[in-house]
């Protein structure tokens, strides 16, 4: 289950995700269609979920009285007995302790912390409440909580050097047990877009994902997807269900679900979302793609593709064995069984996937 919460204390210059700036005198109602939302799903057997995830937006500026009305909805509706993994989103400049103490004492077991940066520079750049120090004290108190904590990096920041992304990554190693690597991407309606061009960001992000392919597996952080890296056992069990093409209920504004072969997109604005709601969330309010067996094949060969085990040989259709087959060598690992791709290969994945496409 992914349940988005839609509220920032200010939007980022780079985000082009789904959330309001200041609108937290909408929290509330957005409870109430979220309610309404989930027992949508309830019949007289709950659905019993694996993982949860609940991101943004900024969720840890719910206050612990929000926090405690999304877990009782969320219970009423849905069996958690079964949880294996359960993941929080937070910025360092809205994390509190008790944030952190709510979350261990309600079965949470990871923290996903957006640090971006440990350069003061680089943060003001992207638009970041928050500063270093601040970065340094969040990390230090979900570590000595005793959650896991996973910290979110971007790189490809005008004038970020290779120094200061070694400064950063060799930082989150200390307190994180997992890391993902991202490059900044400026969409065309954000703010730092009208005041850089993703050209010349794309030429340089190359080194500093190649850096980041290297520096990592030193500490033990095994690449086991594009952008995510963490010691063996410590890999987002959330997460790969959306890589293994598992099914996935999301609730809450511009939440996409994916359920055997049809994904479903919740109404994308929060207003948009209350009129549902108000409505009982009639089959219109929804958009719907309906995959064909065939895509629905494509799709998973270039989700699996994304992760270190790769694809079984048994899923290739003859058409994409044969593309792949006129692709570089060194772009995969290729046994009898499987194939993955390289390091090289990670690099290069967008080019390989509109290739399979």
């Amino acid at each position: 289950m992914y349940v988005h919460v839609p509220f920032c204390e200010s939007k980022c210059g780079y985000c082009s995700f789904y959330s309001e700036a200041g609108r937290f005198c909408d929290v509330e109602a957005w409870l109430e269609a979220l309610d309404v939302e989930a027992k949508k799903y309830f019949d007289d057997d709950k659905i019993k979920l694996r993982t949860l995830y609940v991101g943004g937006g900024t969720p840890s500026t719910l206050t612990l009285s929000q926090w405690q009305k999304l877990i009782d909805i969320l219970t009423r509706y849905f069996d958690f007995s079964g949880l294996t993994e359960a993941t929080s989103e937070a910025n360092p400049n809205s994390l509190k302790p008790e944030h952190v103490k709510f979350l261990r004492e309600n079965n949470f077991t990871r923290l996903s912390l957006g640090v971006q940066s440990l350069n003061d520079s680089e943060l003001a750049i992207l638009g970041r409440l928050h500063n270093s120090r601040k970065a340094f004290s969040a990390m230090e108190l979900v570590r000595n909580s005793g959650l896991n904590l996973s910290c979110d990096l971007i790189f490809g920041v005008p004038s970020q050097s290779l120094r200061s992304w070694d400064y950063s990554l060799k930082s989150v190693m200390n307190f994180a047990n997992h890391v993902s690597c991202y490059q900044l991407t400026l969409e065309p309606d954000t703010p730092l877009a009208k005041k850089y061009g993703n050209d010349e960001l794309n030429t340089a992000g190359y080194k500093f994902y190649r850096y980041a392919q290297y520096i990592l597996p030193k500490k033990n952080f095994a690449q086991y997807e594009i952008s995510n890296f963490a010691p063996p056992g410590f890999e987002c069990q959330h997460n790969l269900a959306y890589w293994h093409q598992d099914n996935v209920i999301a609730l809450g504004p511009s939440a996409v679900s994916y359920v055997d072969g049809v994904r479903y997109a919740n109404p994308a604005m929060l207003d948009e979302y209350f009129h549902a709601a108000k409505n009982n969330f009639p089959e219109e309010s929804r958009t719907y793609e309906s995959l064909s067996p065939h895509d629905r094949n494509i799709e998973l060969i270039i989700l699996s593709l994304r992760t270190k085990w790769g694809v079984s040989r048994e899923l290739l259709t003859p058409e994409v064995e044969a593309k792949i087959s006129d692709m570089p060598e060194d772009l995969f690992i290729i046994t009898d069984e499987r194939i993955s791709l390289s390091k090289r290969g990670m690099r290069l994945g967008n080019s390989i996937w509109s290739e399979l496409i």
